[in-house]
């Protein structure tokens, strides 16, 4: 690679880099801006040429932008998990209910999909301090 083609990706991951964050919520920013706050600026490059120094620099980029993405990405999927979590409760608690009987055939399809994809099932619900407990 030489320095017009690290350029060249240089400019596409900065284009991928905006899109990416035009789809990030303030949150997800923060959160990132919070992990980045402790970067330096510019690290010393031990690269022998400018060109060098530049393919060093473009593979960092490309390496903080995979890492950028999989962090968001780590962290949707847990909250997805987590609101997945809240309505099987959800459905749980009200296929108790006479009323409500026919949910029990699909909390049950609920469980067996949580244990089929992680290898047991649904975790007991905790009810924390900031939640009311449902009765």
């Amino acid at each position: 690679m030489n320095e017009t083609s690290a350029s060249e990706i240089l400019r596409v991951v900065n284009d991928m880099t905006a899109s990416f964050q035009g789809t990030m919520t303030d949150g997800e920013r923060a959160t990132l801006n919070a992990r980045h706050a402790n970067d330096p600026e510019s690290a010393a490059c031990a690269a022998g040429s400018r060109e060098e120094a530049m393919i060093e620099f473009t593979a960092d980029a490309l390496l903080t932008l995979a890492q950028d993405m999989q962090s968001v990405l780590d962290g949707r999927r847990e909250s997805a998990y987590r609101e997945a979590l809240d309505v099987y409760y959800a459905a749980e608690e009200l296929a108790r209910q006479p009323e409500h009987a026919d949910l029990t055939a699909h909390v049950e399809a609920m469980r067996r999909a949580h244990e089929s994809e992680y290898g047991y099932p649904p975790p007991r619900r905790t009810i924390d301090a900031a939640t009311p407990e449902r009765r």
